[in-house]
């Protein structure tokens, strides 16, 4: 049974689940979850930042103003002098969240209230509704007395809908008895600020739900939440006595939309809201200036219908179980939580928006169908595991075993399974000493690596090469080369990426380990019955002899093959420069066609003089080494004109710098870093060539302005045919700095590096001065 068929397997148990678990969401959407889904909307509706309305201003009836004014309830003349006082200050509208529903006395106060909202025109009361005498009885609602009434600017009901946990999060725009139907009073203070142009309009929201407590003859609809704006006290207010006494001044009262009610704590018009917190209960004025708020920044919280709740419920679930899929059946556990966290802030954003979806059955429904997945994904699995282990069990064995099969088949069904995993891992592991074995005769360094060059085996004499006879499994095979290979010698395709990082390439390329021994890779793909590409055999084959003498023949062609470009370019350069506006005289322009020409001739014989490097046959003589940097200066004038970059050279006069060297070498090496540093600076740049004397040596450095070198390749900067990061150095192999080096090593010279990236590079050759005193 192979993977692609317990996959299959899963993939049924997915459909299965799918079908299940959309079932089981859609039935718990249907339902309430009221405490669940009630305390993620009061996290999220108390992490709400959105600020308050300054137009709205909160005239309390607290401890203050009946300390001041006295027992509650007050005389409607108190009242009539409150609206005077609020009318002469340019109120913009004043909202009463007092009832008046019984006559005081002669009804002399009645009147006084009414002239006074008369006076205003712009003063909004309440009614109210008396609770059910018994169920089933039509509710009884009871106006403001007829003086109040008559002369309010409007008229609504301020009752509120406190859920099971007894908080009040929603209430209804619109209530009464069938046919006299009135809105709640803060819809009908803002629909007023809407015909003035003091709001922006909008159609009447929320939900329509119809009936009550099976109560046909009262309806109510536009179910509406409040958008509470932060915790008690976060509405802008003012103590009712302060105003009726003129404590405060009309500036702060003009043009305000000004709530009137009790917030002391004994009056009783207090709820538990969302936000009340550790307060405890916020005053239902307050309750009425937050849904005023919300209408007049045009944000009030809706709900959505039972159709669309149970269909946006289904698509977490939905989404996990593609994601699941896509995945191929991995990341469960990343994905499940990734899912339950876009659920929250979907629910978040929603109720930002000013939709509330509420996302108990979807967070119960992704746990559904993690905990059956889990289930049914396991157990699938343990029966395909325990098939293939029977199935391992029943093969012939290349590897006899030592006592013989006991055959013994006795308990439960995992008892036998845990038997046949048994007798299934010993045959593995006798068939992997065999193996192992195998390995280990041959009469080669051989590495068995997987397609990611991680060693899953090696023989004997590979464990011996890298000083490791425990083993070197599980170590990346360049890993395990590096400790080969001299730390100042590491060959191309261990220390670079690119290609060679995929072993496949390494297959005919040389090294030498740390003892001069050369090395030839051979690489062969492993194939198995069970899979095309297994890995791969990696074959060192020792090479030494037949190395060592292909080296000194290809080293001197490679260098050859480098820097005979150098003069030719300089031709090409004279040749273009000449036929543009910057054109030489005709006797100069030969003069100096004929020195490169010159040059690229001298160039073959010096390097078929490159063996005398490696070999110690130089020439050495006293030499000044202003003369060599001059003549370098003057081979790199083309390339440099060619390019708009400006020479400069310093402290080179005729008797500076003595040193005992090869001339012609050392010009060289000095036109190498001098090549180097025009082709790797931009136009208009400046390179400078010094040459100083500092007591017993002698220094010569070659500054640029170029790209520079990035820090991790300074290193490996002299080694031959080194390729370098293409955005710090163009591509190309480093032979003329290889040579360089070489050069210094056989003068008892020292080469030093020191550049920063995108602003230039240094390179810094110290020779020994020369002195006769000796000679």
């Amino acid at each position: 049974m192979t993977s692609e068929v317990l996959f299959r397997r899963l993939f049924f148990q997915w459909g299965l689940l799918l079908l299940i678990a959309l079932a089981a969401t859609g039935w718990l959407a249907s339902r309430d979850f009221v405490q669940l889904n009630a305390s993620v909307y009061d996290r999220l509706i108390a992490w709400s930042d959105q600020p308050v309305n300054d137009d709205i201003l909160i005239v309390a009836v607290d401890d203050h103003s009946l300390r001041d004014i006295g027992r509650w309830p007050w005389s409607r003349l108190v009242h009539a002098a409150l609206v005077d006082r609020l009318h002469e200050a340019g109120v913009q509208a004043v909202m009463m969240d007092i009832l008046f529903l019984e006559a005081e006395g002669a009804g002399m106060a009645d009147r006084r209230l009414g002239e006074a909202m008369a006076r205003a025109g712009n003063v909004y009361v309440p009614l109210a509704r008396a609770p059910m005498a018994t169920p089933g009885a039509p509710p009884v609602v009871y106006p403001p007395l007829p003086d109040i009434a008559d002369n309010a600017a409007g008229i609504g009901h301020i009752n509120v809908e406190a859920d099971m946990d007894g908080k009040v999060r929603r209430l209804y725009l619109c209530e009464g008895v069938i046919g006299q139907v009135v809105p709640h009073l803060t819809w009908a203070l803002f629909d007023s600020l809407v015909s003035k142009g003091l709001a922006a309009g909008m159609a009447m929201p929320g939900e329509e739900i119809q009936s009550i407590h099976n109560t046909p003859s009262w309806h109510r609809d536009h179910l509406v939440r409040v958008p509470f704006r932060g915790p008690p006290g976060a509405f802008p207010r003012v103590s009712y006595s302060s105003v009726l006494l003129g404590e405060v001044p009309d500036e702060l009262l003009r043009g305000r939309i000004v709530l009137v009610g009790a917030t002391a704590s004994g009056l009783g018009d207090r709820y538990a809201v969302p936000v009340s917190g550790r307060m405890g209960t916020m005053a239902g004025v307050e309750i009425q200036a937050n849904l005023l708020n919300g209408l007049m920044d045009g944000y009030v919280i809706t709900e959505l219908d039972k159709a669309t709740r149970i269909l946006l419920s289904m698509v977490p679930v939905l989404a996990l179980m593609i994601a699941l899929l896509v995945s191929r059946m991995r990341y469960v556990h990343a994905l499940m939580a990734l899912m339950v966290a876009l659920t929250m802030a979907a629910c978040a954003l929603a109720l930002r928006l000013g939709i509330w979806w509420p996302p108990a059955a979807s967070l119960m429904g992704l746990v559904l169908f993690y905990l059956l997945w889990q289930w049914r994904s396991q157990s699938v699995i343990l029966r395909w595991f325990s098939t293939e282990i029977e199935s391992l069990s029943s093969e012939p064995n290349m590897v006899p075993e030592a006592g013989g099969s006991s055959g013994m088949r006795w308990g439960s069904t995992l008892h036998r399974r845990v038997m046949a995993l048994e007798a299934g891992v010993q045959q593995l592991r006798a068939s992997r000493r065999f193996v192992t074995d195998v390995l280990d005769s041959l009469p080669v360094v051989t590495f068995l690596v997987d397609g990611e060059a991680k060693v899953k085996a090696a023989n004997r004499k590979a464990r011996w090469l890298v000083g490791n006879p425990a083993g070197v499994e599980s170590w990346k095979l360049r890993d395990a080369l590096l400790t080969v290979v001299p730390a100042d010698a590491v060959p191309v395709f261990l220390s670079e990426g690119g290609r060679f990082a995929d072993v496949r390439h390494w297959h005919g390329q040389a090294f030498f380990d740390r003892w001069g021994n050369h090395y030839r890779i051979e690489v062969a793909p492993l194939w198995t019955a069970i899979t095309l590409d297994a890995g791969w055999l990696i074959s060192l084959v020792d090479m030494t002899g037949e190395r060592r003498a292909a080296e000194q023949r290809a080293h001197m062609l490679r260098f050859l093959s480098h820097d005979m470009k150098a003069p030719q370019a300089s031709m090409l350069a004279l040749l273009d420069m000449q036929n543009g506006t910057a054109a030489l005289p005709a006797q100069e322009f030969h003069a100096r066609l004929e020195r490169q020409v010159r040059s690229a001739l001298d160039m073959i014989e010096d390097f078929m003089q490159l063996a005398k490097v490696e070999f110690g046959a130089l020439d050495f003589r006293e030499v000044l080494l202003a003369n060599i940097a001059m003549d370098a200066l003057d081979r790199a004038w083309p390339l440099a004109q060619a390019k708009g970059i400006r020479l400069e050279s310093d402290n080179l006069d005729d008797d500076g710098g003595p040193i005992w060297g090869d001339q012609g070498f050392l010009v060289r090496a000095v036109f190498n870093l001098l090549e180097n540093a025009i082709k790797y600076s931009p136009p208009r740049s400046v390179v400078t060539l010094s040459v100083l004397q500092s007591g017993d040596r002698v220094i010569c450095q070659v500054s640029d302005q170029g790209i520079g070198i990035a820090s991790h390749d300074i290193p490996y900067l002299f080694e031959s045919y080194r390729r370098f990061d293409a955005d710090n150095m163009a591509t190309g192999l480093g032979l003329g700095l290889a040579f360089v080096k070489t050069v210094m090593d056989k003068h008892n010279g020292e080469i030093h590096c020191r550049s920063v990236v995108r602003q230039g590079s240094t390179f810094t050759l110290n020779f020994p001065a020369y002195t006769d005193a000796g000679d």
